[in-house]
């Protein structure tokens, strides 16, 4: 305890950021909605998956793993989705403790406190452990991958077989992580050593276990996602119109990277400007570099990584988001992490700036609003619908949206949670009208957080009637979800 006290603490502390109020900041949307079908799927229908929700690319669905490993904490709170907040709990305190002991052994005890620090207090990191995604675990993926070039470089070979369960499990979180795998070949040749056939042999072996969901997937279905993959990368499948492309693409990722590099510093509200964080942060690069505080072969791996990130999203037709470049930001942490500890040698400027870095993020942590349409407002809204509906003796009902395409999603699993039978409007049922935000209607009944409720007018229905458009199928069970198959 007195050897790594330190690290306690910095472990503490990103415990505290990642579960203070878990509910009232759980953001649950489309994605929660389908993560909840799919261990339904999974738990109840007793379809053993080897896929999950299909991505943004069409065709192209991430890997089951992350649905497994939510399954026990969904058994722990009786199938509501509230229980996984443990799980990415535990996976960002891992986090925490992998660039502990990563950075520590690539860069030095210090560096590997600093990077852990820095990924535990920095609001970007602990919001991103708190979605409840697949692609949440990417920088617990990213640092073992760093990690395991670093050991190549240093001619350790066993670090194949990491390298290979990393790859082999990639297609679970992001699908573009592979885009990294060049860098291994770079890695070895740089070592200057022979290859080691056993590892690298043993390396293959984890690999095709770990990627065997996949494989299989792929031998059942035509390899439907192979060809949907290589479409993606050689036409403009996945392009959206109105989206940047050509010229324009390669500056939409580079503001996207600009944006990335301020928010792992400063927060989402940086006062000092996207370009000047990033430019800063090229210059620190280039310092530490000539100052072979990184070596010249892991620096060149470290611009390859980024290149790579660059040149495979601006020739992908797909539009990118900030979360789609995280995978690069492993980077950006290993150069902020070095240099802190190279400024905290001349002791008052490295605690200034590390104080600043702190106050900043704590700051925007405190200040963050609660989002009032998220898991505990939803919950709170069909919870209500259904024991009206009970209360007017209605065995079931519709219900319809006022709101903006997309926010009509992230419902679903909760009315199957509490067993109704829930049709299209269309059919007769009983109306409940769920508005988002108050402001498009002149007047809601009931009110939960952001949401808002119309409830049907009682008037209009009749016992036969009510009956007659309840005797369909439950829409809520058989119309399709977008991102879901079974």
């Amino acid at each position: 305890m007195k050897k790594y006290w330190l690290l306690i603490t910095i472990l503490l502390i990103g415990l505290f950021l990642r579960v203070y109020k878990p509910l009232e900041l759980y953001m649950y949307g489309h994605d929660q909605d389908l993560a909840g079908w799919i261990i339904k799927d999974i738990l109840v229908n007793g379809h053993l998956r080897l896929i999950g929700q299909e991505t943004s690319s069409q065709g192209v669905f991430i890997g089951p793993l992350f649905y497994y490993l939510q399954i026990p904490f969904y058994l722990l709170t009786k199938m509501d989705s509230s229980g996984t907040i443990i799980l990415v709990t535990i996976l960002g305190l891992f986090s925490i403790f992998s660039f502990y002991f990563c950075f520590s052994k690539i860069f030095g005890k210090r560096v590997g406190l600093i990077s852990a620090f820095i990924y535990s207090i920095g609001v970007y990191f602990i919001f991103t452990d708190r979605e409840i995604v697949p692609t949440m675990p990417v920088y617990l993926w990213t640092v073992w991958f760093f990690y395991g070039l670093w050991l190549i470089l240093n001619g350790k070979s066993k670090a194949y077989i990491l390298l290979g369960t990393l790859l082999g499990t990639a297609w679970n979180f992001n699908m573009a992580l592979v885009i990294l795998t060049p860098l291994i070949l770079f890695a070895q040749i740089f070592s200057k050593k022979k290859i080691n056939l056993k590892h690298v042999v043993l390396g293959v072996v984890v690999f095709l276990i770990a990627f065997s969901p996949f494989i299989v997937f792929e031998l059942r279905h035509s390899f439907r996602q192979t060809k949907a993959i290589v479409a993606s990368l050689t036409s403009g499948k996945d392009y959206v119109s109105g989206t940047s492309k050509g010229f324009a693409k390669m500056n939409r990722v580079y503001q996207l990277v600009r944006k990335n590099t301020s928010a792992m510093v400063w927060g989402q509200n940086s006062q000092l400007g996207y370009t000047v964080t990033f430019f800063v942060l090229i210059l620190v690069f280039i310092y530490l570099l000539k100052k072979n505080l990184i070596k010249r072969s892991l620096g060149i791996i470290m611009i390859m990584w980024l290149v790579l990130y660059i040149i495979f999203f601006t020739i992908n037709s797909i539009n990118i988001s900030e979360y789609y470049l995280n995978g690069m930001n492993i980077v950006w942490i290993a150069i902020i992490s070095i240099f802190l500890d190279h400024l905290l040698l001349q002791k008052y400027l490295g605690y200034a700036v590390l104080t600043i870095i702190v106050g900043v993020n704590l700051k925007e942590f405190v200040v963050r609003p609660i989002n009032r349409s998220g898991y505990l407002n939803r919950k709170a809204i069909v919870d209500f619908i259904k024991t009206d509906s009970q209360n007017h003796n209605y065995p079931c009902v519709s219900i319809s949206y006022i709101t903006s395409p997309g926010n009509n999603l992230g419902y679903r699993y909760f009315y199957w949670l509490n067993d109704m039978h829930v049709n299209q409007p269309i059919s007769g049922s009983p109306v409940y009208t769920i508005v988002f935000p108050h402001s498009l209607v002149d007047r809601i009944d009931k009110s939960f957080g952001a949401l808002g409720l119309i409830l049907p007018d009682y008037k209009k229905y009749t016992e036969s009637q009510v009956e007659d458009s309840c005797q369909g199928a439950n829409s809520n069970l058989v119309d399709p979800m977008g991102g879901y198959t079974e």
